[in-house]
């Protein structure tokens, strides 16, 4: 006898919360000082920074030639054997060094801190987007987006894994889907000369150009592809450009889950929505040691190759490390599935007794002024506290301020505030006459305080500093500084 289905119970699906950039978390994350925060960082002394921050252009150029070749050399044998069974192995490696480790090389060249070297930087975020299929104008904001409001719903623009997890969408990402038509979708879009709504939200306008020509850039590499398939009559040229995705995307996401899935939103600390996974020489290599992930979020500025040594640096500060992707993924496979019944519920991480240095951090001592001015000048610390390509914080009635040191000993001061993001200069690093900020790798020029690297776009105002009798001094807009 069939049972009354109106006697059984009715089990309601878990509610969606709103993760797009325009609904009404975006205005709650403003509302509650969530947005462009100010997040927890882990103690580090001053001079250990300064080394952690070096960058140079030999790690990266030797991984980049040694991926390169693979991927050429791959390329090649799958060529020559196209036809038989034999094809499938070397094609399966070059499929997967070309769709999923290509996301460590954007994510890294993308930060500029891969090389040392600007154009190095820039050409291999061009070439490592188009192969993950990232259109490169709109990711470098959305990355932008995501390192000021991590994991904060409604204002990250790249929260892969939102509660409650589309299970199926889950496992469909491991054969690049549903990413692919979605791309194709805005690619289309943005040749037409229009953005999406939530593009808007974290593109600047005078940006829009730029993402409207690398669609139409892309739109015609992808049609000349086609064509010459076409014109071959083989689907080669596809299986090169094009269809790696399907194939070779299934490592991306075995690596990118570990970073964010299952942990807290809405937190302002790093430690508590990010992971940092031990990985074999093979997958840091591959991974480009995003797996030190806690670390790259804390201090963005740290070069790739230097995380390992910042790791060891603060691991005393953060929760255990997982000692495998296997462990990691032990704990957040089990989270998501709940997730699905339970949306509020996320794996907890604890955190170490807090950790005192007198020394740490780059900016960590905030200068204020040593009695009234004289003649408009500031006394701010003796000579000593400010050493060549260096920078500190000088705070004064409720502002704040920069204060560098060039090569040459020149000094020089700006608003101490980022003009882009809410991040202190003062945390930044020194390169020649540019100050980069610490937060989203914008830069601007010391002696007159213009933007000179996105996402910086808006000037800093720049101040009169001097030195005087092993001091340092400085003269703000409302004093009348003597020569």
């Amino acid at each position: 006898m069939a049972q009354d289905s109106t006697l059984l119970p009715i089990r309601a699906s878990p509610p969606k919360l709103d993760y797009s950039l325009t609904g009404v978390n975006s205005h709650l994350a403003v509302e509650q000082g969530l947005a462009e925060a100010d997040w927890y960082q882990c103690p580090v002394p001053r001079e250990t920074m300064r080394k952690l921050l070096e960058r140079r252009d030999g790690p990266a150029l030797r991984d980049t030639i040694i991926w390169f070749a693979l991927i050429i050399g791959l390329g090649w044998f799958t060529y020559a054997l196209w036809g038989t069974w034999w094809a499938i192995l070397p094609y399966t490696l070059y499929a997967v060094l070309y769709a999923s480790t290509s996301d460590s090389r954007w994510h890294e060249a993308g930060h500029g801190t891969a090389f040392k070297t600007d154009w190095m930087n820039n050409a291999l975020y061009e070439i490592a987007s188009f192969m993950v299929m990232r259109e490169s104008a709109v990711w470098r904001w959305s990355h932008t987006r995501h390192h000021s409001d991590t994991i904060i719903v409604g204002r990250d623009p790249e929260i892969a894994v939102p509660r409650p997890p589309d299970i199926r969408g889950m496992i469909l990402t491991f054969f690049g889907l549903p990413g692919i038509p979605k791309y194709f979708r805005n690619v289309l879009l943005h040749c037409t000369g229009r953005l999406t709504p939530e593009e808007k939200t974290f593109i600047p306008e005078s940006e829009y150009e730029k993402v409207i020509l690398r669609a139409r850039i892309y739109l015609v590499i992808y049609g000349g592809v086609v064509a010459f398939a076409i014109c071959e009559r083989s689907i080669l040229p596809l299986m090169f450009i094009g269809l790696p995705t399907l194939y070779g995307s299934w490592l991306m996401p075995v690596y990118g889950n570990t970073q964010h899935a299952g942990l807290a939103e809405n937190v302002l600390d790093h430690r508590l929505n990010c992971r940092t996974v031990q990985m074999n020489l093979v997958n840091r290599y591959l991974y480009w040691n995003m797996n030190y992930h806690v670390e790259h979020h804390m201090f963005p500025l740290v070069p790739y190759h230097n995380l390992p040594k910042l790791h060891e640096v603060v691991k005393s500060d953060m929760p255990p490390t997982y000692p495998s992707i296997w462990n990691a993924w032990c704990e957040l496979a089990p989270a998501v599935l709940r997730q699905v019944k339970d949306p509020a519920y996320y794996v907890e991480r604890k955190l170490p007794t807090p950790t005192v240095r007198g020394d740490a951090t780059p900016a960590s001592h905030i200068f204020t002024a040593k009695g009234q001015a004289v003649d408009g000048w500031l006394e701010v610390c003796v000579s000593e506290f400010l050493k060549p390509e260096e920078v500190i914080r000088f705070d004064q009635d409720g502002q704040t301020y920069a204060i560098y040191r060039l090569a040459g000993g020149e000094l020089h001061a700006t608003d101490g505030n980022c003009t882009h993001g809410n991040a202190h200069l003062a945390d930044g690093l020194v390169k020649g006459k540019l100050i980069e900020c610490p937060k989203h790798n914008g830069r601007f020029d010391i002696t007159d305080g213009s933007p000179q690297r996105k996402p910086a776009c808006i000037a800093l105002k720049t101040y009169k500093a001097r030195e005087h009798d092993g001091k340092i001094f400085l003269a703000l807009p409302s004093s009348n500084a003597a020569p």
